[in-house]
């Protein structure tokens, strides 16, 4: 009796032993891992630069031309980009006006819209916004002029600022809205 209970022992644990090696091999049939290369990725840059002159006389009338060289940007982008510039316009007579926009006329370069409710002029050759990357400049401003029908002599010794601000962002994957719902800071491209 011994002997058989042995051998039904053995026999169970031959059995477990062929369950665990099948059990083992069927895993190690269904598993698999593998590691790929390093891949690397590299972040696109927007690059613009401003150039451009305003004459250098140092009293203007009205009718003369202010702009002694076009204002121009020159993007120097690797990655393709949408672009937008703010014009601000004041002049120190009559003290309560802010806004000298209606006081002069300009001309702005042909790919440029009108302004919008947002203040700025947005770049849209025909009706497509992107600008492709590479190097090449963009007119912006090519005359400003103070209007003499509106400007007078009460205007005599006021001063008139231009200030251009542009702003440029990636072409793809967001929009000016999102941009301005996450108030950018433009230099840094990072939330305010």
């Amino acid at each position: 009796m011994r002997k058989i209970k042995k051998s039904i022992y053995l026999v169970i644990i031959m059995l477990l032993g062929v369950v665990g090696l099948t059990t083992y091999a069927v895993s190690a049939w269904l598993t698999d891992t593998d590691t790929t290369g390093p891949h690397t990725f590299l972040v696109g840059d927007i690059e613009y630069t401003w150039s451009g002159a305003k004459v250098t006389d140092t009293y203007v009338v009205p009718g003369q031309e202010l702009v002694a060289t076009a204002f121009t940007l020159t993007n120097a982008s690797n990655v393709d980009s949408e672009l937008r510039v703010k014009v601000t316009l004041t002049t120190t007579y009559p003290p309560a006006a802010t806004n000298a926009k209606s006081l002069v006329t300009m001309v702005l370069g042909s790919n440029w819209g009108t302004e919008e409710t947002d203040g700025y002029y947005y770049y849209e050759a025909s009706t497509d916004p992107v600008i492709a990357a590479g190097t090449q400049a963009l007119v912006f401003l090519s005359s400003l002029k103070i209007d003499g029908s509106k400007v007078g002599n009460d205007y005599t010794g006021a001063t008139f600022t231009l200030t251009l601000m542009f702003e440029a962002k990636q072409a793809d994957y967001v929009t000016w809205a999102e941009l301005g719902t996450a108030s950018i800071d433009f230099e840094t491209g990072l939330a305010a």
